[in-house]
């Protein structure tokens, strides 16, 4: 075998190992949570890492199918990410659950009244 090969193959392994790495942290922060912005965190970066993963498959076969894939995986993460802070966000609307924040055009009304 050349040099070249067994850096390359080394390269390879030394990255497999990184995102094994990654993936396991990863997925310990899905379990361990405690708040849904923590596994969201989590799930991230394991799509993340699956879009590592593919792409450098994708950089080593020299084949640029999995493209789409990666545009899928990719929207769905940021999608997901969006609908989780919407969801955690509190809302500015004073008689929404009976929060009291409000926005700068109703404080304004509320300064005229």
């Amino acid at each position: 075998m050349s040099a070249a090969v067994v850096v390359a193959a080394v390269g390879i392994a030394l990255v497999l190992a990184l995102l094994g790495t990654a993936l396991g942290l990863a997925v310990s922060r899905i379990v361990r949570g405690p708040t849904i912005l923590d596994r969201m965190i989590g799930s991230d970066m394991v799509l993340t890492t699956a879009l590592i993963v593919i792409a450098a498959a994708m950089v080593v076969r020299q084949d640029l199918s999995g493209i789409p894939v990666l545009v899928v995986i990719a929207a769905t993460s940021v999608f997901a990410t969006i609908a989780v802070a919407r969801a955690v966000t509190p809302s500015s609307d004073p008689s929404d659950e009976g929060l009291t924040a409000t926005t700068p055009e109703h404080a304004s009304e509320e300064d005229r009244s």
